[in-house]
């Protein structure tokens, strides 16, 4: 199977008109009434709460990237540092980044040194659905996953075109993108090139300890080229290479109108291999193997920071992960059943790292998981999950998992879930110079969920999820002197919130519109004076947004509102690390045209409409108003 697959990518590559004549033949459904079901129509089977963007609504939103539409989603806050090449992380239900697991085709991209990965990896073409599951769920997935995590499930279209993409706009930006997509056969090869580049310069207010500062930023240009090849069948599996090269400034914080490690500079070159294969049907079910690979190599300079030399900072990263499993589900009545088998490794190699081999370390692990759904009857469903991972430096985990779904109406069902969850600790957290604590064990949560998923008319839909999460072994920075922090296990934590979505369709599946809104409450629970109680930083109590969106066969448009509460920048609540909440306002106009074989999308895009003055977090600030013009036309056959 392996060998047919690489050998229609090859041909791909060589003869790529061989299939140029040959159309499949198919009944196709009206594109808005698919559309409006899907909207309506969430993962509703008794487990945590699932949030899935499929591709027919992303092509709706055209958003720049994948970062841009999770604000939509209720108990996601994305941590955004600012500007087009800033990090930009997500947690969700008021936990850390490194809390919420990113995987890609299901495989695991949080990396084992920070235990989170930067969002502008993702890749934004060929994305069939994004599944964002909210609720501790290590018993299915594993490690990180101790407040949910998100899976960006990729597909090669079946229609064979040429794409090509450009786009411009404020603060210098700049989008470039050419992509084709084949048939060989069974096999659908894809494969596509982005470019993407900004000034980073753009001026903001901020108020300090009392006085207002006019800064300009500087040193946030990024220049960064992504790449996709995709090959793959239903009935021969797939394989994937996606890859990153970019270099960008990363200025600090402004802190007084200055702004620190103004002249810091980062370069990365990140490679992901992922494969899919099904390899044997048997009387117990269907076997399929997968495997991932991914090589990052960073490299940061600050020559302003002296404190470390006269030449300042100039540090390598290399790191290297690599996974395999093994699937075996099945189904009989009422029952379906999937066990599953994973071995992974890890390594960092970076100058600040501090073992006792030198600046390498190294992670082994293994986990075996069994995941069996019973559909009781047409209205009760009962899931019981079982995982059990060992890690070479931080021991053994079981997470467990139990959940209940029962419709008690056609239009209305309850569903409940508990499970038990953990994320190890990074190598930073155990192995960072003058940071890291060898002896830390990993953190470890109950999850509670309880919610109500509502179809009153055949038009809106209402879901509600009350949930509770208890974490304990939290590992939080101590300090051990005026200038330096140390990790450990002294901390626990309470989140308690509400999530609600409510979602309309009209006028057959042209516009939509959808209501999301998180009320959370996340405090210290480690009795620890002056912390215990008070929030955790960057717990946002209270998170809203509203997105109307039309599309028809010529013309499309959006309105969105987003609204981040306060929160606060540090631990122990204090009101000089209090941050004001903000409302973001975006809109788009667009327009489509169709020709026999050529389809062509101009809009019109606008973040920040009302030029608002705010900062995600605490010393980093947003561009104001942007304007971007996008165009994007395909060929087909």
């Amino acid at each position: 199977m392996l060998h047919t697959l690489l050998l229609s990518c090859s041909l791909a590559f060589t003869a790529p008109a061989a299939n140029d004549s040959v159309r499949a033949d198919t009944t196709e459904l009206p594109a808005v009434n698919v559309v409006a079901e899907r909207w309506l129509t969430d993962e509703t089977g008794a487990g945590m709460p699932i949030t899935r963007l499929d591709n027919t609504l992303l092509a709706r939103l055209a958003p720049q990237s994948l970062v841009s539409v999770l604000p939509r989603i209720p108990g996601v806050f994305v941590r955004d540092y600012g500007g087009l090449g800033g990090l930009k992380t997500f947690s969700i239900r008021g936990g850390s980044s490194s809390q919420a697991l990113v995987m890609i085709d299901g495989a695991r991209m949080s990396s084992a040194q920070a235990g989170t990965i930067d969002l502008g990896l993702l890749p934004a073409r060929f994305v069939d659905n994004v599944d964002v599951i909210r609720g501790g769920v290590s018993a299915l997935y594993g490690a990180n996953a101790l407040t949910g995590a998100m899976d960006v499930q990729l597909r090669v279209p079946s229609t064979p075109s040429v794409r090509a993409f450009a786009g411009g706009g404020s603060f210098d930006e700049w989008r470039l993108a050419m992509g084709a997509t084949a048939n060989i056969g069974s096999v659908r090869i894809g494969v596509d090139v982005e470019s993407l580049g900004s000034a980073g310069s753009f001026p903001f207010t901020t108020d300090q300890f009392g006085e207002t500062y006019e800064i300009n930023r500087q040193n946030g240009d990024v220049r960064s080229t992504f790449g996709t090849v995709r090959c793959e069948s239903d009935d021969l599996g797939s394989i994937t290479l996606f890859g990153r090269s970019s270099d960008r400034g990363v200025p600090g914080a402004v802190v007084q109108g200055n702004v620190t490690n103004a002249n810091a500079r980062l370069s990365d070159d990140d490679l992901v291999g992922l494969l899919r294969i099904p390899v044997a049907t048997t009387s117990l079910g269907a076997v399929v193997v997968n495997g991932s690979g991914r090589i990052l190599d960073q490299h940061y300079v600050d020559p302003d920071a002296t404190i470390t030399g006269p030449d300042g900072i100039d540090v390598d990263y290399l790191q290297h992960d690599v996974s395999f499993g093994a699937t075996l589900s099945g189904s009989a009545v009422g029952l379906v059943h999937t066990t599953r088998i994973d071995a992974g490794y890890a390594d960092l190699i970076g100058d600040e790292i501090v073992t006792d081999t030198g600046s390498v370390v190294i992670r082994r692990s293994v986990g075996l998981a069994t995941d069996w759904q019973w559909m009781v009857n047409s209205d009760l469903d009962m899931r019981l999950a079982l995982r059990l991972d060992g890690f070479s430096d931080v021991g053994w985990a079981v997470s467990p998992l139990i959940a209940l779904r029962y419709a008690v109406l056609p239009t209305l069902s309850l569903r409940t879930t508990w499970s038990y969850n953990f994320r190890p600790p990074t190598f930073n957290e155990l192995y960072f110079l003058n940071y890291g604590t060898r002896t830390l064990q990993p953190e470890r949560s109950h999850s509670f969920d309880v919610g109500v998923v509502s179809r009153p008319f055949s038009w809106l839909s209402i879901d509600l999820d009350a949930f509770a999460i208890f974490t304990t072994n939290l590992i939080v920075s101590v300090p051990v002197s005026p200038v330096i922090t140390s990790a450990q296990n002294v901390g626990s934590a309470r989140s308690l919130g509400l999530e609600l979505t409510s979602r309309g369709s009209w006028f057959n599946g042209r516009l939509i519109a959808q209501w999301s809104y998180t009320l959370q409450h996340v405090t210290d629970e480690t009795s620890r004076p002056g912390l215990d109680g008070t929030m955790i930083p960057y717990a946002v109590p209270e998170l809203a947004s509203l997105m109307v969106q039309w599309d028809d066969e010529v013309w499309n448009g959006s309105l969105t509102w987003t609204y981040t509460g306060y929160r606060y920048a540090q631990a122990g609540g204090e009101y000089t690390s209090l941050m004001q909440p903000f409302a973001v306002v975006g809109a788009q106009i667009g327009v489509h045209v169709k020709g026999l074989s050529t389809r062509a999308d101009v809009r019109i895009q606008v973040d920040n409409l009302f030029d608002a003055s705010y900062q995600v977090i605490r010393g980093f600030p947003m561009p104001g108003r942007v304007v971007r013009l996008a165009t994007s036309i395909e060929v087909l056959p």
